[in-house]
């Protein structure tokens, strides 16, 4: 209830009662005193009376207004939990006592991986659901004394008392880690977020509560940068490293928007006879001053400031029309891979930038393009995903699940996507040789996928046990350095005349 509306209610419970109070005393009155003495007395009596009740009702009324007032201006509203600005005044205060005290302080802070991507994809009232699930689940799981806060939209902040640095605090924050991705999204089943966390130290790391915060903060940025659900304790140099981040992602727009970066081409064969069965096309970008920057660092730098779909369409436009202008595509190259982001699918327009980006191709014929999709990003995104896939497959756009095995649901997200190929991920691979687990593993997904029909490719084959077995247990297609590495378009030319050429004289 607004101020305005309280004051209107007041004034209201005030009048009623005068009205009340002016209507029925006399006649009350009049009924108990009969003499005009006694009935005096009992008029002065009757005003004060009055003046008693109002007042006892006027101080209730305030004082509830003024504790909702507060609430509202310490607290948030979603998760009642301390808000940005109260926490930051009960952290001084806590850093006040302990240094009186000669104790330490912890202070960790933690962001929800992809929970905009949740938000945009399920709706807000899902969000909010789930952060109020968090706000729970810290509730319950800190059973000493602690500050907690709702720091941002995804953040949450927590301030504790510690005797034992880092072995009081890094399980406590180690086991949350695992408790944040058992909260289930029943809109997404199968689906799990986590969280990336940063911590800091009273008195190690910084002596005032805005100094700590700011360290804690970017501890977090650090562990962001690594990928999702990661933890990073401050350490100075991190404060550089974020410096560099900040370069590296201006330096990334304006390659981007000047379209520096280029593309390469990675051979996939079949085991039968060893010919190409398609590529996959890479991002490159060969910074000016830094040299070659790896994907796995501009790629999610890419995905978290929002500029994944402008290289994803960079990649497709230019892909498409370099194989078509070399003639290579439909034959020799059969297929081309595209890897996409769960982003690629967020908005109504997504299917129009995959419409136009492959506007290139005979329109009669797009079964020769493949969208590489993980479960993770497919799960959080499930009906954008589904919107945009069924519009492509009308085309004959082909879908792969990349990663295979690594996700949540893999069996649910075959039975809701139109899926025709499964690519086993090299973590599997790597060790099939010797590690029966792993054997074990990728002898189970080939049988799955034989069953289901579903054409398989094998990542990051690099030697030739590992391609004798998958040959042996049925795999169809292999990928990996034992083969080719990723090449430029040129070298992609003469590579495939060079198979062609083999192929004839055998």
């Amino acid at each position: 209830m607004s101020p305005r509306r309280v004051a209107a209610f007041i004034a209201i419970c005030y009048l009623v009662l005068g009205l009340v109070w002016i209507r029925f005393s006399d006649q009350i009155l009049l009924a108990f005193a009969a003499d005009s003495n006694l009935l005096t007395e009992f008029q002065t009596l009757k005003g004060w009376a009055y003046v008693i009740l109002t007042a006892g009702i006027l101080y209730w009324l305030s004082k509830s207004a003024l504790e909702r007032e507060r609430n509202l201006s310490e607290r948030d509203s979603l998760t009642r939990l301390l808000n940005r600005h109260m926490f930051g005044r009960e952290l001084a205060s806590e850093i006040e006592f302990a240094d009186d005290n000669d104790q330490s302080l912890a202070l960790v802070v933690l962001n929800i991986d992809g929970f905009k991507q949740l938000n945009s994809t399920a709706g807000s009232d899902v969000g909010d659901r789930f952060l109020q699930s968090v706000a729970s689940l810290l509730r319950d799981h800190f059973k000493q004394r602690v500050l907690l806060s709702r720091f941002g939209a995804d953040e949450f902040a927590i301030a504790m008392p510690v005797t034992a640095w880092p072995d009081q605090v890094l399980p406590q924050v180690q086991h949350l880690q695992q408790l944040i991705q058992t909260i289930s999204i029943p809109e997404l089943p199968g689906s799990a977020l986590s969280a990336c966390f940063g911590l800091a130290r009273f008195p190690t790391d910084a002596k005032t509560s805005e100094a700590l915060i700011d360290c804690a903060l970017t501890a977090l940025e650090e562990a962001k940068s690594m990928g999702s659900n990661r933890l990073r304790v401050y350490k100075t140099e991190y404060g550089e490293h974020a410096s560099k981040r900040t370069k590296l992602l201006f330096d990334l727009k304006a390659a981007i928007a000047n379209k520096k970066l280029s593309v390469v081409y990675q051979p996939q064969f079949r085991l039968d006879d060893h010919s190409i069965s398609g590529v996959e096309v890479l991002a490159r970008w060969h910074h000016p001053e830094k040299g070659l920057i790896p994907p796995d660092v501009f790629i999610p730098l890419a995905e978290k400031h929002g500029l994944i779909c402008e290289i994803t369409d960079f990649i497709m436009q230019t892909a498409i029309s370099e194989l078509l202008q070399a003639e290579l595509l439909y034959r020799p190259i059969p297929r081309v891979s595209f890897n996409v982001s769960a982003a690629d699918f967020n908005t109504n327009q997504s299917s129009q930038r995959f419409l136009h980006n492959l506007a290139e191709l005979p329109k009669d014929d797009w079964s020769v393009v493949e969208l590489e999709l993980t479960e993770t990003s497919a799960l959080l995104n499930l009906e954008g995903v589904k919107n945009v896939l069924q519009v492509l497959r009308e085309r004959g756009v082909q879908v792969s699940l990349d990663d295979f095995g690594t996700g949540y649901s893999s069996l649910s997200t075959l039975r809701l996507l139109p899926i025709q190929e499964l690519k086993i991920d090299q973590s599997f691979v790597r060790d099939i040789a010797s590690n029966a687990h792993d054997a074990r593993l990728v002898k189970t997904i080939l049988a799955m996928a034989k069953a289901l029909q579903l054409r398989v490719v094998a990542e990051g084959v690099e030697s030739q046990q590992q391609a004798r077995y998958l040959a042996n247990e049925g795999c169809q297609e292999v990928q990996g350095y034992l083969y080719a590495k990723p090449m430029s378009l040129q070298a992609l030319k003469s590579f495939a005349s060079n198979i062609k050429a083999s192929a004839a004289q055998r």
